[in-house]
């Protein structure tokens, strides 16, 4: 007796008709790589290959990412020739790499400025080297070129990858996984929309894996001589297309998941400690376009210059405030303390209770006036960020102040988790009425923590910078003076305008700014006037939020916060009197303070109590704490932020991995239910060790068959006889296993399964 293979299983049955049906032949040699098998497979692989490289190109991540698809194409072309060698495979990549790598640089250095290719490469090793620097020392790279040189290689080694797995291990999953990594990583980052290319990578992946299934059998079947259609392969494919449309459109009509937000949750808890790792990296890629933000400032540690930018009319909150405004007011959410030639950093890493940072220093300033508002939010624009007018001083719910090297020193509050659409709360901010007199006479006997940390300045700034400052405030004396006559000059002579071009790579904004593009928006002003601020010796910071404008009608105290309300402004310190907000945007009107009167408030008074804002007249009522001590916020509307898109396309990996999943457990444990222990394990082993290409020809028996494989999984031909010789007794002496002899048979199953599996993978 023998056993069957799995090609007398499957082979298609024939009746005999007279002459004998033919066995398709493979070709040899050169004749190999123009065979119309592969060639179909190779369009095949290109197609879904296709699709990931047009995603990547139609998000347009850098302005001057150059076109991936030769270097894509290259790295097929150049895996699908390579993998027919018969060589070593370690040979073969040692010869891979260097021609893969040369393909790569000739691309990126395409997109490089210069006249001759040692100049490209000059520029190349410059910027890269800057680029280095900045992720080694700390600071903001807003150059495109390290993303391209990141992305160009990874496209060319995912080709080639995939093309080698194909046409050398024949392995259709190994090839789709780093393809499909590439397409979802791209996707996720994607504002919600239709995705084309995962559609045509879903159906090519399984017309890919389908078609190779039965290129495996084919080849099973020529080498038994069991006859075939010559052009089965092609009926299969046609008959796949259209069952893999069926399965995607069936696919596409089910409930999406984003809309029960079980799956939205999952889903960002998974991706949670992700992003959170990528947002540590962003100062390194602020030039990569952010496809999904649509928010000017995220309140997070970092405030890169972003060049050109729109101002939409998202909702982000409606605000109350407590007294009603007929100026303009700062909604504060976030400052910065660290200047870099492409943006802000904060360097608050410590939190505390908010009421904690509150000292009798805080109490003591001078004319100061509490100003209460109530929020209502409308989205997630503000993150974890709690708004205020002015210095924050309380909030009816737990939230943190962060702030670096004294408690004075608070950067923002945060809520412990997220804001949602409809989450509540108020705050108590605290903002200056001093006059121009008051603060002219303030004098210069700054904190140490103040000088300690806003007066800091890269050393690569410009010194014409500097030199422009004493310029203008050659003829004044105080710093408040200075301050004023720095704010009038950039309100006079640098006009707002939104469309800016980005800062040249080695330049510096504020240098750029002043002396090149000489018009700007919030962020380019404000910035501006801090470092001018701090070359003249006198601490300054940026803050930034959003702008409370009463519109032209007259005051009022209600407002609706949009992203078109972002904007950034400069707070100076002076002594006895705290942080005081400057506006040199002329966007919006300047601080008036000849009368006292603030771009807070209208009413005047020295308020610097911490007041409940619960008791706030005319504000409502929100409790502070829930029933545990939790946060205060309440969350009417707490579904899933993630568009429906993510969830389809999740959703449909999620049914692309539990289909293979199912099948595969299918195909395992087929025909090996019910049988004993003996005859289990031998069948496992002629499985596995069928799909690996290693399994038993038709007319080997169980002893031949042995004696095969061990010669094929050098150190396992012990544990090979025992498991066929077990079979063979327990099998054909119908004699019953034994208790003892259960242990020592699977030990041995174990060992021979191992190699089996590092074969299958191409590991031994």
């Amino acid at each position: 007796m023998r056993q069957a293979g799995w090609g007398e299983i499957f082979a298609p049955r024939y009746q005999p008709t007279g002459a004998p049906p033919e066995v398709p032949a493979e070709p040899r040699g050169w004749r190999r790589l123009v065979w119309w098998e592969d060639l179909v497979t190779f369009v095949l692989l290109g197609f879904i290959l296709l699709a990931v490289i047009a995603s990547i190109d139609r998000a347009h991540w850098v302005d001057t990412m150059p076109s991936l698809y030769p270097i894509a194409f290259f790295g097929l072309f150049l895996g699908a020739l390579l993998a027919r060698l018969r060589w070593r495979e370690g040979y073969i990549h040692l010869i891979a790499l260097p021609i893969g790598a040369a393909a790569a640089l000739g691309q990126i250095m395409s997109v490089l400025p210069g006249h001759t290719p040692l100049a490209r490469y000059d520029a190349l090793h410059d910027r890269m080297a800057a680029w280095v620097h900045i992720a080694v020392y700390g600071g903001i790279s807003n150059d495109d070129l390290p993303f391209i040189v990141l992305a160009v290689p990874l496209v060319w080694l995912t080709s080639y990858l995939s093309a080698w797995a194909i046409f050398r291990w024949q392995n259709a999953w190994l090839a789709l996984v780093p393809a499909g990594a590439v397409l979802l990583v791209n996707v996720s980052f994607l504002p919600s929309g239709f995705s084309l290319a995962f559609i045509v990578f879903l159906l090519g992946s399984v017309l890919l894996a389908t078609r190779l299934n039965l290129l495996e059998r084919t080849k099973a079947w020529r080498a038994g001589d069991t006859p075939y259609p010559p052009l089965i392969s092609l009926s299969v494919l046609h008959a796949t297309f259209w069952l893999a449309l069926v399965l995607l459109g069936l696919a596409w009509l089910m409930p999406q998941a984003s809309q029960t937000g079980a799956f939205g949750s999952i889903w960002n808890k998974a991706e949670s400690p992700v992003n959170e790792r990528l947002l540590k990296l962003s100062r390194l890629f602020v030039s990569v376009n952010n496809k999904k933000s649509y928010k000017v400032h995220d309140f997070g540690a970092l405030l890169p210059f972003l060049g050109s930018i729109q101002l939409a009319d998202t909702p982000v909150a409606d605000i109350t405030t407590s007294n009603t405004l007929d100026v303009p007011a700062f909604l504060r959410a976030q400052a910065y303390d660290m200047y870099t030639a492409h943006g802000w950093q904060s360097n608050a890493n410590q939190e505390s209770p908010l009421g904690a940072y509150i000292t009798d220093a805080e109490r003591s300033l001078l004319e100061r006036q509490s100003v209460h508002i109530s929020v209502f939010s409308q989205g997630d624009s503000a993150g974890d960020a709690l708004l205020t007018i002015g210095q924050p001083l309380d909030t009816n719910q737990r939230a943190d102040a962060r702030w670096n090297g004294s408690p004075q020193n608070v950067s923002g509050i945060v809520s412990p988790s997220a804001l949602q659409q409809g989450d509540q709360y108020a705050s108590t901010g605290s903002v200056s009425t001093a006059t121009a007199a008051e603060l002219r006479a303030a004098g210069n006997a700054y904190p140490s923590w103040v000088e300690s940390h806003f007066l800091q300045l890269p050393e690569a700034l410009p010194a014409r910078v500097s030199a422009l400052a004493k310029q203008w405030t050659a003829n004044e004396d105080s710093a408040y003076d200075k301050a004023a006559t720095i704010e009038s000059r950039l309100r006079s002579d640098y006009p707002y305008d939104l469309t800016v071009a980005d800062t040249p790579p080695g330049r510096d904004t504020v240098d750029y700014f002043l002396f090149d593009l000489k018009r700007g928006y919030f962020d380019y002003h404000a910035s501006a006037m801090v470092v001018m601020l701090r070359s003249l010796g006198i601490p300054s910071r940026l803050a930034v939020g959003y702008v409370l404008d009463p519109s032209s009608d007259g005051a009022n105290s209600t407002f609706h916060i949009t992203e078109a309300n972002a904007f950034a402004w400069p707070e100076v310190y002076f002594p006895g009197y705290g942080w005081v907000e400057f506006n040199p945007t002329p966007s919006h009107g300047a601080v008036d303070r000849a009368s006292g009167d603030t771009a807070a408030s209208t009413n005047p008074g020295s308020d610097t109590s911490t007041i409940n804002p619960q008791d706030i007249n005319g504000l409502p009522a929100i409790p502070s704490t829930d029933s545990a001590g939790g946060v205060a916020v309440q969350s009417p509307h707490s579904s899933s932020n993630m568009g429906w898109i993510i969830a389809a396309i999740a959703g449909g990996v999620a049914l692309v991995l539990a289909s293979g999943a199912a099948g595969a457990r299918f195909a395992w444990v087929r025909g090996l239910s019910g049988l004993d222990s003996s005859a289990r394990l031998w069948g496992q082993t002629a499985r596995l060790a069928s799909w690996a290409r290693t399994g038993p020809a038709p007319d080997q028996t169980p002893a031949e068959f042995a004696r095969t494989l061990s010669g094929r999984l050098p150190g396992t031909e012990g544990s090979v006889n025992v498991l066929a010789e077990s079979y063979v007794r327990h099998r054909y002496g119908k004699s019953r296993l034994a208790g003892e002899e259960g242990d020592p048979l699977e030990r041995a199953w174990r060992r021979v399964r191992t190699s089996l599996l590092l074969r299958l993978l191409h590991l031994s």
